[in-house]
């Protein structure tokens, strides 16, 4: 095993600028970039050697591609995750009956017990994300926390917000 990550630690010396540089043309953000390329490092440490230099180098780069459609795919999943929830979705601003008036109240309160039930900090995150607009970048700075994580906690959220307003939404929509 020391053999591999003397070897493993020697292809990512050679190669890990150009790997950044491949992943930051992809997705256009240096710092989730180094992390995808730090996350390959961290897997490829567990998975052994491929024998010939040549198979790990093309083992690299193929496990780099692979962490960036990955990365492409779980960002779409919580882009839509987190447009589940949109105030047209529970607020209808103008209602035409009093019963539309007071199910949207309903559905407002259902998300506000929703967040009573977070934790403070995943509160916080939630509100700055979607409406003061915070970017997740700048939150993961706020909090000291890397973007994927920030990501995944806000999608949390909104699975915790959706599972809470399922019954208004279906009405709503």
């Amino acid at each position: 095993m020391s053999f591999w990550r003397n070897t493993l630690a020697k292809l990512f010396e050679d190669h890990r600028r150009q790997l950044v540089a491949m992943v930051v043309r992809r997705i256009r953000d240096r710092e989730v970039a180094a992390e995808l390329v730090q996350d390959v490092y961290a897997r490829l440490m567990q998975s052994g050697d491929c024998g010939e230099p040549e198979a790990n180098t093309k083992m690299l780069y193929a496990s780099v591609r692979n962490a960036v459609i990955d990365h492409h795919r779980s960002t779409f999943g919580r882009a839509k995750a987190m447009n589940g929830v949109l105030p047209d979705q529970i607020w209808q601003c103008e209602t035409t009956s009093p019963y539309d008036h007071a199910e949207a109240r309903q559905a407002l309160s259902a998300l506000d017990r929703a967040l009573l039930e977070l934790s403070p900090k995943a509160r916080e995150m939630f509100i700055l994300h979607r409406v003061d607009g915070i970017s997740n970048a700048k939150l993961a700075k706020k909090y000291g926390i890397s973007v994927s994580a920030v990501e995944k906690q806000l999608a949390r959220t909104m699975r915790h917000c959706q599972e809470r307003l399922a019954a208004y939404r279906d009405d709503v929509l």
